[in-house]
Protein backbone atom coordinates (compact mmCIF):
# COMPACT_ATOMS: atom_id res chain seq x y z
CA UNK A 1 0.00 0.00 0.00
CA UNK A 2 1.36 3.69 -0.49
CA UNK A 3 2.04 6.06 1.93
CA UNK A 4 -0.67 7.87 3.10
CA UNK A 5 -1.00 11.62 1.33
CA UNK A 6 -2.74 14.76 1.76
CA UNK A 7 -6.73 14.22 1.81
CA UNK A 8 -6.55 10.87 0.72
CA UNK A 9 -7.26 7.72 3.29
CA UNK A 10 -4.77 4.58 3.38
CA UNK A 11 -7.34 1.75 2.51
CA UNK A 12 -10.98 1.81 1.12
CA UNK A 13 -13.74 1.09 3.67
CA UNK A 14 -15.04 -2.08 2.39
CA UNK A 15 -17.48 -2.52 5.03
CA UNK A 16 -19.45 0.01 3.27
CA UNK A 17 -19.95 -2.57 0.47
CA UNK A 18 -20.28 -5.87 3.03
CA UNK A 19 -23.81 -6.61 3.65
CA UNK A 20 -22.14 -8.56 6.94
CA UNK A 21 -20.74 -5.75 8.43
CA UNK A 22 -22.84 -2.77 6.86
CA UNK A 23 -26.18 -4.36 8.88
CA UNK A 24 -26.76 -5.58 4.80
CA UNK A 25 -28.42 -8.47 3.91
CA UNK A 26 -28.65 -11.22 0.88
CA UNK A 27 -31.60 -12.37 -1.21
CA UNK A 28 -31.56 -15.23 -3.52
CA UNK A 29 -33.80 -15.25 -6.24
CA UNK A 30 -34.79 -17.93 -8.93
CA UNK A 31 -35.48 -17.10 -12.48
CA UNK A 32 -35.97 -21.04 -13.81
CA UNK A 33 -33.88 -24.27 -12.75
CA UNK A 34 -30.21 -23.43 -12.88
CA UNK A 35 -30.81 -19.73 -13.23
CA UNK A 36 -30.41 -17.41 -10.12
CA UNK A 37 -29.49 -14.02 -8.65
CA UNK A 38 -28.59 -13.31 -5.37
CA UNK A 39 -29.51 -9.84 -4.55
CA UNK A 40 -27.05 -7.54 -2.12
CA UNK A 41 -29.34 -5.36 0.15
CA UNK A 42 -27.35 -2.49 1.48
CA UNK A 43 -27.33 -1.01 5.08
CA UNK A 44 -25.34 2.52 5.95
CA UNK A 45 -25.54 4.28 2.98
CA UNK A 46 -21.94 6.28 1.20
CA UNK A 47 -22.73 9.34 1.68
CA UNK A 48 -19.66 9.86 -0.32
CA UNK A 49 -21.58 8.54 -3.63
CA UNK A 50 -24.03 11.41 -3.84
CA UNK A 51 -20.59 13.56 -5.11
CA UNK A 52 -20.45 10.94 -8.38
CA UNK A 53 -22.44 10.35 -11.03
CA UNK A 54 -22.93 7.00 -13.12
CA UNK A 55 -22.02 6.82 -16.99
CA UNK A 56 -25.32 6.46 -18.57
CA UNK A 57 -27.56 8.32 -16.03
CA UNK A 58 -29.69 10.21 -18.46
CA UNK A 59 -29.92 13.04 -16.19
CA UNK A 60 -25.97 13.31 -16.55
CA UNK A 61 -25.76 16.53 -19.06
CA UNK A 62 -21.87 17.33 -20.52
CA UNK A 63 -20.17 14.12 -20.12
CA UNK A 64 -19.59 12.59 -23.23
CA UNK A 65 -17.41 9.63 -24.77
CA UNK A 66 -16.18 10.61 -28.59
CA UNK A 67 -13.69 8.85 -30.93
CA UNK A 68 -10.36 9.39 -30.03
CA UNK A 69 -9.59 11.22 -32.89
CA UNK A 70 -10.76 12.03 -36.79
CA UNK A 71 -9.34 8.68 -37.64
CA UNK A 72 -10.60 6.51 -34.29
CA UNK A 73 -8.87 4.37 -33.16
CA UNK A 74 -10.08 1.11 -31.63
CA UNK A 75 -8.89 0.00 -28.33
CA UNK A 76 -9.80 3.85 -27.53
CA UNK A 77 -11.60 6.57 -26.78
CA UNK A 78 -11.86 10.16 -25.68
CA UNK A 79 -14.43 11.31 -22.23
CA UNK A 80 -14.84 14.17 -21.45
CA UNK A 81 -16.89 15.85 -17.89
CA UNK A 82 -17.49 18.76 -18.36
CA UNK A 83 -20.24 18.56 -15.56
CA UNK A 84 -19.24 19.56 -11.91
CA UNK A 85 -19.47 15.77 -10.55
CA UNK A 86 -17.37 13.18 -11.18
CA UNK A 87 -18.60 9.94 -13.41
CA UNK A 88 -17.91 6.43 -13.15
CA UNK A 89 -17.52 3.80 -15.98
CA UNK A 90 -18.16 0.71 -15.49
CA UNK A 91 -16.58 -2.75 -16.94
CA UNK A 92 -18.35 -4.37 -19.66
CA UNK A 93 -20.42 -0.97 -20.32
CA UNK A 94 -21.34 -1.31 -23.88
CA UNK A 95 -21.37 1.89 -25.82
CA UNK A 96 -22.95 2.97 -28.97
CA UNK A 97 -21.75 5.04 -31.77
CA UNK A 98 -18.55 6.29 -33.46
CA UNK A 99 -17.10 4.16 -35.93
CA UNK A 100 -18.51 1.03 -34.25
CA UNK A 101 -20.06 0.14 -31.13
CA UNK A 102 -17.48 -0.83 -28.26
CA UNK A 103 -17.09 -2.37 -24.86
CA UNK A 104 -15.11 -0.47 -21.64
CA UNK A 105 -12.40 -2.53 -20.53
CA UNK A 106 -12.34 -1.82 -17.07
CA UNK A 107 -14.08 0.42 -14.35
CA UNK A 108 -12.71 4.13 -14.36
CA UNK A 109 -13.31 7.21 -12.83
CA UNK A 110 -13.27 10.68 -14.92
CA UNK A 111 -13.06 13.66 -12.49
CA UNK A 112 -15.46 16.68 -12.97
CA UNK A 113 -13.79 19.41 -15.58
CA UNK A 114 -11.20 16.46 -16.58
CA UNK A 115 -10.94 14.11 -19.65
CA UNK A 116 -9.19 10.85 -19.78
CA UNK A 117 -8.99 7.77 -22.66
CA UNK A 118 -11.21 5.09 -21.93
CA UNK A 119 -9.78 1.19 -23.01
CA UNK A 120 -12.12 -0.42 -24.92
CA UNK A 121 -12.84 -3.75 -26.62
CA UNK A 122 -14.88 -3.41 -30.81
CA UNK A 123 -18.31 -5.47 -30.35
CA UNK A 124 -18.96 -4.91 -33.80
CA UNK A 125 -16.39 -6.13 -36.05
CA UNK A 126 -18.26 -5.54 -39.13
CA UNK A 127 -18.43 -1.82 -39.23
CA UNK A 128 -15.59 1.01 -39.05
CA UNK A 129 -17.86 4.02 -40.79
CA UNK A 130 -19.07 7.06 -39.21
CA UNK A 131 -18.46 10.40 -38.06
CA UNK A 132 -15.58 10.34 -35.88
CA UNK A 133 -17.23 13.17 -33.68
CA UNK A 134 -20.28 11.48 -33.51
CA UNK A 135 -21.22 10.82 -29.89
CA UNK A 136 -21.31 7.44 -28.00
CA UNK A 137 -24.29 6.44 -25.56
CA UNK A 138 -24.64 3.65 -22.85
CA UNK A 139 -26.39 0.75 -24.40
CA UNK A 140 -26.24 -1.79 -21.87
CA UNK A 141 -24.04 -4.64 -20.51
CA UNK A 142 -21.29 -7.22 -22.63
CA UNK A 143 -22.62 -10.83 -22.23
CA UNK A 144 -21.17 -12.80 -18.96
CA UNK A 145 -18.92 -14.83 -20.59
CA UNK A 146 -17.23 -11.68 -22.14
CA UNK A 147 -17.39 -9.54 -19.56
CA UNK A 148 -16.06 -12.12 -17.19
CA UNK A 149 -13.08 -13.07 -19.70
CA UNK A 150 -12.26 -9.53 -20.76
CA UNK A 151 -11.71 -9.20 -16.30
CA UNK A 152 -9.06 -11.76 -16.58
CA UNK A 153 -7.05 -10.36 -19.60
CA UNK A 154 -7.12 -6.62 -18.28
CA UNK A 155 -6.21 -7.80 -14.38
CA UNK A 156 -3.70 -9.52 -16.00
CA UNK A 157 -2.26 -6.81 -18.41
CA UNK A 158 -2.45 -4.55 -15.01
CA UNK A 159 -0.64 -6.73 -12.72
CA UNK A 160 1.96 -6.91 -15.44
CA UNK A 161 2.25 -3.05 -15.71
CA UNK A 162 0.69 -2.64 -19.22
CA UNK A 163 -2.94 -0.49 -20.38
CA UNK A 164 -5.86 -2.42 -19.66
CA UNK A 165 -6.27 -4.31 -22.60
CA UNK A 166 -7.75 -7.24 -23.79
CA UNK A 167 -7.63 -10.24 -25.99
CA UNK A 168 -10.13 -8.54 -29.19
CA UNK A 169 -9.69 -11.77 -31.43
CA UNK A 170 -11.42 -14.03 -28.06
CA UNK A 171 -14.14 -11.36 -27.93
CA UNK A 172 -14.89 -11.52 -31.46
CA UNK A 173 -14.78 -15.12 -31.33
CA UNK A 174 -16.75 -15.52 -28.43
CA UNK A 175 -19.68 -12.80 -30.05
CA UNK A 176 -20.01 -15.02 -33.41
CA UNK A 177 -19.91 -18.28 -31.54
CA UNK A 178 -23.20 -17.15 -29.51
CA UNK A 179 -24.98 -15.00 -31.85
CA UNK A 180 -24.66 -18.04 -34.60
CA UNK A 181 -25.97 -20.41 -31.89
CA UNK A 182 -28.92 -18.21 -30.29
CA UNK A 183 -29.54 -17.58 -34.48
CA UNK A 184 -29.07 -13.96 -34.15
CA UNK A 185 -26.00 -13.10 -36.29
CA UNK A 186 -26.44 -9.17 -37.87
CA UNK A 187 -24.92 -7.88 -40.71
CA UNK A 188 -22.04 -6.29 -38.85
CA UNK A 189 -21.34 -8.63 -35.97
CA UNK A 190 -22.85 -6.08 -33.80
CA UNK A 191 -23.31 -7.47 -30.12
CA UNK A 192 -25.79 -5.19 -29.83
CA UNK A 193 -28.53 -6.51 -32.15
CA UNK A 194 -27.88 -9.96 -30.76
CA UNK A 195 -28.84 -9.13 -27.94
CA UNK A 196 -31.50 -7.31 -28.69
CA UNK A 197 -32.73 -10.42 -30.33
CA UNK A 198 -32.48 -12.16 -27.27
CA UNK A 199 -34.31 -9.47 -25.24
CA UNK A 200 -37.65 -9.98 -27.65
CA UNK A 201 -37.88 -13.59 -27.17
CA UNK A 202 -38.45 -12.95 -22.97
CA UNK A 203 -40.59 -10.08 -23.03
CA UNK A 204 -40.84 -8.55 -19.63
CA UNK A 205 -44.34 -9.52 -17.77
CA UNK A 206 -45.37 -5.87 -17.46
CA UNK A 207 -45.43 -5.63 -21.22
CA UNK A 208 -47.29 -8.74 -21.71
CA UNK A 209 -49.59 -7.33 -19.08
CA UNK A 210 -49.96 -3.86 -20.96
CA UNK A 211 -50.54 -5.46 -24.15
CA UNK A 212 -53.46 -7.47 -22.78
CA UNK A 213 -55.02 -4.01 -21.74
CA UNK A 214 -54.49 -1.84 -24.86
CA UNK A 215 -56.00 -4.79 -27.39
CA UNK A 216 -57.76 -8.42 -26.10
CA UNK A 217 -56.46 -9.74 -29.77
CA UNK A 218 -53.52 -8.15 -32.39
CA UNK A 219 -55.68 -6.48 -35.18
CA UNK A 220 -55.05 -7.59 -38.84
CA UNK A 221 -53.31 -4.43 -39.85
CA UNK A 222 -50.70 -5.03 -37.53
CA UNK A 223 -50.27 -8.15 -38.49
CA UNK A 224 -49.42 -6.78 -42.10
CA UNK A 225 -47.52 -4.28 -40.60
CA UNK A 226 -45.12 -6.07 -38.89
CA UNK A 227 -44.34 -8.50 -42.00
CA UNK A 228 -43.91 -5.69 -43.92
CA UNK A 229 -41.31 -4.00 -41.27
CA UNK A 230 -39.20 -7.18 -40.98
CA UNK A 231 -39.11 -7.29 -44.73
CA UNK A 232 -38.03 -3.97 -45.28
CA UNK A 233 -35.57 -4.43 -42.20
CA UNK A 234 -34.03 -8.09 -44.18
CA UNK A 235 -33.67 -5.72 -47.71
CA UNK A 236 -31.67 -3.14 -45.68
CA UNK A 237 -29.69 -5.77 -43.99
CA UNK A 238 -28.72 -7.31 -47.50
CA UNK A 239 -28.34 -3.56 -48.75
CA UNK A 240 -25.45 -2.96 -45.81
CA UNK A 241 -23.68 -6.65 -46.31
CA UNK A 242 -23.49 -5.49 -50.26
CA UNK A 243 -22.26 -1.67 -48.95
CA UNK A 244 -19.30 -3.41 -46.48
CA UNK A 245 -18.40 -5.76 -49.66
CA UNK A 246 -17.90 -2.71 -51.78
CA UNK A 247 -16.01 -0.67 -48.96
CA UNK A 248 -14.14 -3.29 -48.54
CA UNK A 249 -12.72 -3.66 -52.49
CA UNK A 250 -12.33 -0.16 -52.30
CA UNK A 251 -10.55 0.28 -49.07
CA UNK A 252 -7.83 -1.58 -50.99
CA UNK A 253 -7.03 1.05 -53.34
CA UNK A 254 -6.37 3.61 -51.35
CA UNK A 255 -6.62 6.31 -54.69
CA UNK A 256 -10.01 4.97 -54.94
CA UNK A 257 -12.73 8.44 -55.02
CA UNK A 258 -15.68 5.61 -53.77
CA UNK A 259 -14.62 5.65 -50.30
CA UNK A 260 -16.15 8.26 -49.09
CA UNK A 261 -19.87 7.84 -50.71
CA UNK A 262 -19.80 4.47 -49.72
CA UNK A 263 -19.25 5.18 -46.32
CA UNK A 264 -21.80 7.92 -46.10
CA UNK A 265 -24.13 5.19 -47.68
CA UNK A 266 -23.40 2.71 -45.14
CA UNK A 267 -24.11 5.26 -42.69
CA UNK A 268 -26.96 5.98 -43.95
CA UNK A 269 -28.19 2.57 -43.93
CA UNK A 270 -27.05 1.48 -40.58
CA UNK A 271 -29.11 4.41 -39.09
CA UNK A 272 -32.30 3.27 -41.58
CA UNK A 273 -32.03 -0.12 -39.91
CA UNK A 274 -31.77 1.44 -36.21
CA UNK A 275 -34.90 3.24 -36.67
CA UNK A 276 -36.62 0.56 -38.25
CA UNK A 277 -35.80 -2.57 -35.15
CA UNK A 278 -37.07 -0.14 -33.05
CA UNK A 279 -40.28 0.02 -35.03
CA UNK A 280 -40.30 -3.46 -35.17
CA UNK A 281 -39.58 -4.01 -31.45
CA UNK A 282 -42.43 -2.11 -30.90
CA UNK A 283 -45.13 -4.39 -32.98
CA UNK A 284 -43.59 -7.18 -31.63
CA UNK A 285 -44.46 -6.32 -28.11
CA UNK A 286 -48.14 -6.67 -29.20
CA UNK A 287 -47.29 -10.13 -29.61
CA UNK A 288 -45.87 -10.54 -26.63
CA UNK A 289 -48.35 -12.72 -25.47
CA UNK A 290 -47.71 -15.30 -27.88
CA UNK A 291 -44.00 -15.13 -28.17
CA UNK A 292 -41.52 -18.42 -27.82
CA UNK A 293 -38.94 -19.94 -29.07
CA UNK A 294 -38.72 -20.65 -32.12
CA UNK A 295 -37.87 -24.39 -31.37
CA UNK A 296 -41.36 -24.30 -28.76
CA UNK A 297 -38.83 -25.25 -25.92
CA UNK A 298 -39.45 -23.59 -22.82
CA UNK A 299 -36.23 -24.83 -20.57
CA UNK A 300 -34.37 -21.68 -21.30
CA UNK A 301 -37.02 -19.26 -20.62
CA UNK A 302 -36.88 -17.08 -17.27
CA UNK A 303 -39.03 -15.25 -15.36
CA UNK A 304 -37.85 -12.16 -14.24
CA UNK A 305 -40.88 -11.07 -11.96
CA UNK A 306 -39.78 -11.99 -8.75
CA UNK A 307 -36.17 -10.87 -9.56
CA UNK A 308 -37.21 -7.91 -10.79
CA UNK A 309 -38.91 -7.22 -7.42
CA UNK A 310 -36.45 -8.00 -5.59
CA UNK A 311 -33.68 -5.99 -7.40
CA UNK A 312 -36.21 -2.10 -6.08
CA UNK A 313 -33.99 -1.08 -3.37
CA UNK A 314 -31.04 -3.57 -3.86
CA UNK A 315 -26.76 -2.32 -3.90
CA UNK A 316 -26.01 -5.11 -6.80
CA UNK A 317 -26.21 -8.92 -7.10
CA UNK A 318 -24.31 -12.01 -8.07
CA UNK A 319 -25.16 -14.45 -10.81
CA UNK A 320 -25.43 -18.06 -10.83
CA UNK A 321 -25.99 -20.91 -13.07
CA UNK A 322 -26.24 -24.52 -12.01
CA UNK A 323 -25.19 -23.54 -8.82
CA UNK A 324 -21.65 -21.96 -9.44
CA UNK A 325 -21.02 -18.60 -9.37
CA UNK A 326 -20.20 -16.42 -12.44
CA UNK A 327 -19.76 -12.92 -11.75
CA UNK A 328 -21.06 -10.32 -9.18
CA UNK A 329 -21.85 -6.04 -8.93
CA UNK A 330 -21.94 -4.83 -5.57
CA UNK A 331 -22.39 -0.61 -5.70
CA UNK A 332 -22.22 1.94 -2.79
CA UNK A 333 -25.01 4.00 -3.98
CA UNK A 334 -28.37 1.40 -4.54
CA UNK A 335 -29.55 4.18 -6.48
CA UNK A 336 -26.41 3.28 -9.69
CA UNK A 337 -27.79 -0.43 -9.48
CA UNK A 338 -31.17 0.33 -10.10
CA UNK A 339 -30.32 2.21 -13.69
CA UNK A 340 -28.41 -0.32 -14.54
CA UNK A 341 -30.13 -3.63 -13.19
CA UNK A 342 -32.17 -4.92 -16.47
CA UNK A 343 -29.24 -4.15 -18.05
CA UNK A 344 -27.15 -6.49 -15.91
CA UNK A 345 -30.21 -8.70 -16.29
CA UNK A 346 -30.17 -8.92 -20.09
CA UNK A 347 -26.33 -9.62 -19.97
CA UNK A 348 -26.83 -12.64 -18.24
CA UNK A 349 -30.10 -13.68 -20.08
CA UNK A 350 -28.09 -14.09 -23.42
CA UNK A 351 -25.85 -16.20 -21.86
CA UNK A 352 -27.85 -18.28 -19.82
CA UNK A 353 -29.46 -18.89 -22.97
CA UNK A 354 -26.68 -19.74 -25.13
CA UNK A 355 -25.92 -21.86 -21.97
CA UNK A 356 -29.08 -23.60 -21.55
CA UNK A 357 -29.82 -24.28 -25.05
CA UNK A 358 -26.35 -26.21 -25.00
CA UNK A 359 -27.14 -28.42 -21.83
CA UNK A 360 -30.39 -29.26 -23.55
CA UNK A 361 -28.27 -30.54 -26.64
CA UNK A 362 -26.12 -32.66 -24.51
CA UNK A 363 -29.60 -33.77 -22.53
CA UNK A 364 -28.30 -32.84 -19.19
CA UNK A 365 -30.50 -31.28 -16.79
CA UNK A 366 -29.98 -28.41 -14.61
CA UNK A 367 -29.44 -29.09 -11.23
CA UNK A 368 -32.48 -28.51 -9.08
CA UNK A 369 -31.16 -27.27 -6.14
CA UNK A 370 -28.80 -24.73 -8.02
CA UNK A 371 -30.77 -21.66 -6.07
CA UNK A 372 -30.20 -23.69 -2.54
CA UNK A 373 -25.90 -23.64 -3.66
CA UNK A 374 -26.12 -20.13 -4.88
CA UNK A 375 -28.27 -18.72 -1.78
CA UNK A 376 -24.97 -20.37 0.47
CA UNK A 377 -22.42 -19.26 -1.71
CA UNK A 378 -22.97 -16.03 -2.23
CA UNK A 379 -22.02 -14.65 1.28
CA UNK A 380 -18.93 -16.78 0.89
CA UNK A 381 -17.75 -15.00 -2.42
CA UNK A 382 -18.38 -11.44 -1.05
CA UNK A 383 -16.98 -12.32 2.26
CA UNK A 384 -13.61 -13.71 0.82
CA UNK A 385 -13.70 -11.00 -2.19
CA UNK A 386 -13.82 -7.96 0.33
CA UNK A 387 -11.47 -9.84 3.51
CA UNK A 388 -9.07 -10.85 0.97
CA UNK A 389 -5.42 -8.96 -0.06
CA UNK A 390 -6.15 -6.46 -2.27
CA UNK A 391 -3.00 -4.35 -4.34
CA UNK A 392 -3.66 -0.53 -5.21
CA UNK A 393 -2.79 0.06 -8.85
CA UNK A 394 -2.47 3.23 -11.12
CA UNK A 395 -5.84 4.06 -11.41
CA UNK A 396 -6.87 4.10 -15.76
CA UNK A 397 -8.24 8.01 -15.17
CA UNK A 398 -8.75 9.47 -11.72
CA UNK A 399 -9.82 8.11 -8.00
CA UNK A 400 -8.18 4.81 -6.42
CA UNK A 401 -8.13 1.58 -8.57
CA UNK A 402 -7.17 -1.93 -6.62
CA UNK A 403 -7.16 -5.30 -7.87
CA UNK A 404 -7.71 -8.54 -5.56
CA UNK A 405 -4.45 -11.24 -4.80
CA UNK A 406 -6.79 -14.66 -4.38
CA UNK A 407 -6.26 -17.97 -5.87
CA UNK A 408 -10.00 -18.64 -7.15
CA UNK A 409 -11.50 -14.93 -7.26
CA UNK A 410 -10.63 -12.11 -9.88
CA UNK A 411 -11.87 -8.93 -8.48
CA UNK A 412 -11.41 -5.19 -8.53
CA UNK A 413 -12.85 -2.30 -6.27
CA UNK A 414 -13.06 1.31 -7.65
CA UNK A 415 -12.60 4.06 -5.04
CA UNK A 416 -13.66 7.73 -5.22
CA UNK A 417 -11.03 10.70 -5.35
CA UNK A 418 -12.12 10.62 -1.51
CA UNK A 419 -10.72 6.93 -1.08
CA UNK A 420 -14.21 5.69 -0.27
CA UNK A 421 -15.50 2.33 -2.64
CA UNK A 422 -17.90 2.97 -5.58
CA UNK A 423 -17.79 -0.18 -6.98
CA UNK A 424 -17.34 -4.05 -6.51
CA UNK A 425 -16.72 -6.33 -9.61
CA UNK A 426 -15.96 -10.06 -9.05
CA UNK A 427 -15.45 -12.87 -10.98
CA UNK A 428 -13.20 -16.24 -11.16
CA UNK A 429 -9.71 -16.36 -12.25
CA UNK A 430 -10.86 -19.37 -14.25
CA UNK A 431 -13.79 -19.97 -16.58
CA UNK A 432 -16.28 -21.12 -14.38
CA UNK A 433 -16.88 -24.87 -15.82
CA UNK A 434 -20.42 -24.35 -17.03
CA UNK A 435 -19.34 -21.56 -19.17
CA UNK A 436 -16.87 -24.24 -21.10
CA UNK A 437 -17.32 -25.55 -24.52
CA UNK A 438 -14.62 -27.77 -23.99
CA UNK A 439 -13.33 -30.95 -22.03
CA UNK A 440 -11.40 -28.42 -20.00
CA UNK A 441 -12.50 -28.53 -16.21
CA UNK A 442 -10.96 -26.11 -13.46
CA UNK A 443 -8.21 -26.83 -10.96
CA UNK A 444 -10.44 -26.47 -8.29
CA UNK A 445 -14.27 -25.38 -8.39
CA UNK A 446 -14.63 -24.09 -5.27
CA UNK A 447 -17.21 -21.45 -6.83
Amino acid sequence: MPQSQAGVIDSLNFDLLNPDKNRGSYQAVSLTKGFDFVFVRPGTPNPAASTVRLFGDNALEGFTVEEISEGGSVPFLRAKNATAFDVLLLAGQLVQGGKQNRGINADMLVAAGQSAKIPVTCVEQGRWSGTPRSRFGHAGFEPIEVRSAKMRDVHHSRREGREAVANQERVWSKISEMSSSLGCVSPSSDLLESMRVVRDRHVDPSSRFNARIEATEVHPSTVDELRFVEGRLQSMQLETRQLMDQLHVALGDSESPQINGLRRDLDRVLREIALIQQQRDRLREQFADRANDPSGDSRWHADFTAADQAAQGASGMLVFFNGEFLAGDIFADPQWFSKVYRDLRDSALMSWEFVARRQARAKREMDPASSVKAASTARSVVRDALGGDWAERPAIAHGRSMLLEHPYLESAVLGGRDGSPLHLLVGTKQQPEILRTNDERPRRPVY
